[in-house]
């Protein structure tokens, strides 16, 4: 049994999870399991149920050019973007610029994000729009987000129609109703990509490109990584994997699933990874109408390592712990302090990318000497090669995930229901 791979992009290394004695094992039908997940995954994708598995392939080219001239026209004209969005409109885009664009300067394009539609955001962004000559860029797959049109409907006068930009559905929702009767402009969100699956589409791209990111080597990652699942053995695919050794944990009890950055840059990519594994698998089984589904979480190494490595170690075993690093050749040495401080000396010539990588290694040997299930992801660098095929993977083995745990991985009923219940509190007489 494959438990580790050494991919271009990343490696993975699972093998923590499966040598613990008390711990997983493949069932007796593991590999007919897999040969169905991955057939039943191919064939929602072929016939077009599905649309973020194909979207990195040449024939959407097109699409990626298009948005790549329209980011680099508008640059030319205006100096930052106010991005309004939620949830799957929102976490991906903004994981990605924390990462690729963490300390634009003053005279750089800036882009600011609205998602939670409160009074601060809506400040800082009306001192955006006095301060500099600012886009709006409004982003939902529906078309009708209730947060998001809030913000839009506040902020809209300060903008005039060739300012506005709308990413949602190329024919249905508000959205695609006003930008037409508007003439504003306006980009597609594939009708078969869903939200938070939607980074690498316009949604997370266009706000990437105005920024000047190489959105294109984000989706060569996509593609490479697209290629590298599709030319491995079934059961040896990677992607296939992550997801059988989480839901075999989960079944074990293990359904509290973390993912622990260890750079700051990278806390909202795994806040992203919550939203993904949270709102595609916590569903009723479609056979038996149980309730099924991880219970993904997002931590910072070393931070939150420091608050919760206790219960990690010792407290109740119902979790695991995945870790995710990244080389980061830029990173500063800690260097001869101020003062004299011998018995620390051994810290001055460490880097501070070393002190994050032997922390998490530390961290997951302590773990592992307490039987406590843990995996890693290790990037090379924070590239955007590297990091279209992190979240391609993520993506796949996601609904991958779906397909073990007999759910519909792309819909969201739960949060629907939630959004009717609003809108008849919104729409309700006084």
């Amino acid at each position: 049994m494959k438990t580790q791979w050494n991919l271009q992009p990343f490696s993975l290394e699972l093998g923590h999870l499966w040598d613990i004695r008390s711990g997983i094992r493949v069932e007796q039908d593991y590999q007919t399991k897999l040969a169905q997940a991955w057939d039943q995954f191919l064939h929602k994708s072929k016939t077009n149920q599905i649309g973020f598995f194909d979207w990195p392939l040449p024939e959407h080219s097109d699409q990626v050019e298009e948005l790549k001239e329209l980011a680099q026209k508008l640059r030319k004209g205006f100096q930052g973007a106010i991005c309004m969005g939620i949830g799957g409109s929102y976490l991906g885009p903004m994981a990605l610029q924390e990462i690729l664009n963490p300390l634009p300067l003053e005279q750089d394009f800036q882009v600011q994000w609205i998602s939670n539609a409160d009074s601060a955001p809506i400040a800082r962004a009306k001192k955006n729009i006095q301060s500099k000559k600012c886009l709006a860029v409004v982003i939902s797959k529906s078309g009708g987000t209730t947060e998001t049109l809030a913000a839009w409907f506040h902020l809209s006068p300060h903008f005039s129609k060739d300012s506005v930009v709308v990413i949602t559905d190329p024919n249905h929702g508000e959205l695609r109703r006003l930008s037409q009767r508007e003439g504003w402009y306006a980009l597609p969100v594939p009708p078969t990509v869903g939200g938070r699956f939607s980074v690498l589409t316009a949604v997370g791209l266009f706000p990437l490109a105005l920024q000047g990111i190489a959105v294109s080597e984000l989706i060569e990652g996509a593609k490479h990584m697209r290629d590298v699942l599709m030319g491995s053995p079934t059961l040896e695919n990677p992607a296939l994997w992550y997801a059988y050794s989480k839901f075999l944990w989960d079944k074990q009890g293990n359904s509290i699933q973390y993912l622990m950055p260890y750079d700051t840059r990278m806390k909202l990519l795994s806040d992203w990874y919550v939203q993904l594994w949270a709102e595609s698998l916590g569903k009723k089984e479609l056979d038996s109408g149980n309730s099924v589904g991880p219970n993904p979480v997002s931590a910072l190494g070393t931070s939150d390592q420091h608050s919760l490595l206790q219960l990690f170690k010792e407290g109740p075993r119902k979790r695991i712990i995945g870790f995710l690093t990244a080389e980061d050749p830029e990173s500063p040495q800690v260097g001869t302090p101020a003062f004299s401080s011998p018995d620390f000396e051994y810290l001055t010539h460490r880097t501070f990318s070393e002190l994050n990588l032997l922390a998490s290694q530390a961290t997951e040997e302590s773990l592992h000497l307490g039987e406590v299930p843990t995996y890693r992801f290790s990037l090379p660098r924070l590239s955007p090669f590297n990091l279209g095929a992190f979240i391609f993977f993520q993506e796949t083995a996601c609904a991958l995930a779906g397909e073990l745990y007999k759910v519909n991985a792309f819909d969201q009923p739960g949060v629907e229901e939630t959004k009717k219940i609003l809108k008849s509190k919104l729409t309700a007489k006084p």
